[in-house]
């Protein structure tokens, strides 16, 4: 009697395992795990040291996607090897949502500008981008020049001698000044810092000559009068200086900024890529969320994971084109 009840539990418990084996198989139970997504705390690696405009955009998102999803976002700092070490980590993460990255222009530079690269663009899900912040030409106040035109006319009267500042191979400043150099089909220096306040500096000085400086790294020396703004390079001026005119009001044909952008390990599910999506859209959408961006000279730009990924598409083409024949400087 008891052999016959020991065999039938046995039986019983082998008929519930193989029930919840098959069910985990049933695509309904897959999208029940995706829809209660998410059940623990978010990683958000950002490739680059803390308190960097990365950085400081990843931290504007926490409180609202932390809000929407009900649970933390924690942001994982891990710099080097011109941001590849910390994305290289979300490419070998788990595709499940909990890890995600967040990258920049140079994230479509690197497969030009660097001669082996540890992942491929197949390797992740683009989901949006957050925000687009266009470069500040500056020049040294010194200098006769106060238009695009201006500064054209100089570096083609001094061949080989201009120089420009950067914070560093495939940072924005850098792409800018490569995009303004192949347009006007003179040759320019570049000089590498360590950051864009350094870099402002360098043209504060006289050390350089120009640079495409981000809104904050040059208001300071534009109000003391130690930089002159030419030109923004957005469609319409910013909230932040609103006296500098944009290059196309100028007559000069040049869009081109810093946009920062989220990304999920391939393999991501769509559900869970979509939820993520929207908690972020929502939270770039807060007015208050909105003030901090504008008032520091730069723009929410968000758009579908789709448009994300044609766009990622398009930027690795524009700068490959750019950089190809472009020596190392």
């Amino acid at each position: 009697m008891i052999k016959s009840i020991v065999s039938c539990c046995l039986t019983a418990m082998s008929i519930s395992v193989l029930s919840l084996i098959a069910f985990a198989f049933i695509p309904g139970a897959a999208l029940a795990s995706e829809t209660a997504f998410p059940t623990q705390p978010i990683q958000l690696i950002v490739p680059y040291a803390a308190g960097g405009a990365t950085d400081t955009i990843a931290r504007l998102l926490q409180k609202g996607m932390e809000t929407r999803l009900g649970q933390p976002l924690l942001v994982i700092n891990r710099p080097g090897a011109s941001t590849t070490i910390g994305t290289l980590a979300v490419a070998r993460a788990k595709p499940d949502g909990y890890t995600l990255g967040m990258v920049s222009v140079p994230h479509v530079a690197n497969y030009t500008l660097l001669k082996e690269m540890p992942y491929a663009q197949s390797d992740f899900i683009p989901i949006t981008p957050v925000t687009n912040t266009p470069s500040v030409l500056v020049v040294n106040a010194s200098l006769p020049i106060k238009s695009v035109a201006d500064l054209i006319a100089y570096i083609r009267a001094h061949p080989g001698q201009v120089n420009y500042a950067t914070f560093g191979i495939g940072s924005s400043a850098h792409l800018a000044a490569l995009l303004f150099e192949n347009k006007i089909g003179a040759p320019l220096t570049a000089v590498h810092y360590r950051g864009g306040a350094p870099a402002a500096v360098g043209v504060m000085t006289g050390e350089v000559q120009m640079s495409f400086g981000t809104p904050l790294s040059v208001a300071g020396g534009i109000s003391s009068g130690q930089l002159r703004a030419i030109a923004v390079t957005a469609v319409k001026r910013i909230k932040l200086l609103p006296d500098v005119p944009t290059m196309r009001e100028q007559g000069f044909d040049y869009i081109n900024g810093a946009w920062f952008g989220i990304l999920a390990p391939h393999g991501t599910p769509d559900a869970i890529v979509q939820k993520l999506f929207r908690a972020i859209a929502q939270t770039m959408a807060e007015p208050d969320v909105q003030k901090i961006v504008l008032d520091s000279g730069t723009e929410v730009f968000v758009t579908s994971p789709k448009e994300f990924a044609d766009f990622i598409t398009s930027e690795t083409k524009q700068w490959s084109r750019i950089l190809r024949n472009v020596e190392k400087q």
